[in-house]
C-alpha cells in the first residue's frame, strides 16, 4: 500500500502547543450542542490526532462515545470504528468547516458507539493487568509484520485470525501466553478500532496493544462501578480465562520479586 504524499511538513504542526490548542478550539467550535470532547491525544510523528467524543443521551441514558481521527493520511486499520476527516495541517478554519459538515446526526448516530456491561469489566480488566505490568499481544502475519504499517491491517478479516497472547509489559520475548478466547479477542480489536488500545510494533511479529490510559479512565468514570468483577469475568468468557490471567499476575509477582 503506497503511503499517501503528504505537500507540507506535518512537523511544522506536531511541534507547536499553539497549535494543537487551535486545533482544539476548532473541534469544540464545529461539535453539536450534544457532544463534548471528553479526551484526545496527538500522534508525536505527524499531523494526526485522535478525539473521544461524548454524546448525552435523553432522559438520563448512559451517553455513547465517538472516535474521531483528524489526519493527513489515511490510517492502516480498516473495519475500524472511528470517524476519519482528512486535513491539512494547519488549516484550522478548513478543518473546522469540514467537521460541521461532516458532524450531523445521521453521521453521530452511524459512528458512535455504546459501551455495555460487558465492555466495562473487560476494559477494567486491561487497566487491572497493566497495573501487574501485563498487556495483551497479537502475532501478525509474516506480510503485514514485515510491512509495519504499509500493509492494511483488517479488524474483521485479519485480527480475529492472529495468534492472542498475554506478556510482559517491558519485556515483549518474556512470559508470552497464548490465550483462546474468540469473544474476548473480538472484543480486543474493537478497542483498538476505537483507539481505545495503541500499537507498538515490537520482535518476533508482535503487536503490543497498550490501553490509552487517558481515554480509557475518564470513560469509566461516566459509567457505572461493576463489583465482583472477576465474577463477572468468569460468568463472560469462562473460568479458564481467569484461571490463566490470574495466574500471569502470580508468576508477574514472583519475577518482580527474584528481580528486586
Amino acid at each position: 500500500m503506497a503511503k499517501r504524499r503528504i505537500t507540507h511538513d506535518p512537523h511544522q504542526f506536531v511541534s507547536a502547543a499553539d497549535d494543537r490548542r487551535r486545533l482544539q478550539l476548532a473541534v469544540q467550535m464545529a461539535l453539536p450542542t450534544n457532544a463534548h470532547v471528553l479526551a484526545r491525544n496527538f500522534a508525536r510523528s505527524s499531523a494526526s490526532s485522535y478525539w473521544l467524543l461524548m454524546l448525552d443521551q435523553p432522559y438520563g441514558l448512559t451517553p455513547n462515545f465517538l472516535t474521531l481521527r483528524i489526519a493527513d493520511h489515511k490510517l492502516w486499520l480498516t473495519n475500524h470504528d472511528q470517524l476519519t476527516v482528512t486535513w491539512e495541517a494547519g488549516n484550522f478554519a478548513a478543518v473546522q468547516q469540514t467537521l460541521r459538515n461532516r458532524l450531523t446526526a445521521k453521521t453521530l448516530q452511524r459512528y458512535s458507539y455504546h459501551l455495555s456491561t460487558t465492555d466495562v469489566i473487560t476494559l477494567r480488566l486491561i487497566l487491572h493487568l497493566e497495573q501487574h505490568q501485563l498487556i495483551w499481544l497479537v502475532q501478525l502475519s509474516p506480510v503485514i509484520a514485515k510491512a509495519y504499517k504499509n500493509h492494511r491491517l483488517d479488524l474483521h478479516d485479519d485480527f480475529p485470525s492472529a495468534k492472542l497472547l498475554l506478556g510482559n509489559m517491558n519485556n515483549s520475548s518474556l512470559q508470552l501466553v497464548p490465550v483462546k478466547q474468540p469473544v474476548f479477542q473480538a472484543r480486543v480489536g474493537k478497542y483498538f478500532g476505537r483507539n481505545l488500545l495503541f500499537s507498538q510494533f515490537t520482535s518476533h511479529q508482535l503487536l503490543r496493544l497498550l490501553p490509552t490510559n487517558q481515554w480509557i479512565r475518564p470513560l469509566l468514570k461516566e459509567l457505572p462501578p461493576t463489583p465482583s468483577l472477576e465474577q463477572q469475568l468468569a460468568v463472560t468468557y469462562g473460568t479458564d480465562f481467569v484461571r490463566i490471567y490470574v495466574e500471569a499476575i502470580r508468576q508477574q509477582a514472583r519475577l518482580a520479586a527474584i528481580s528486586s
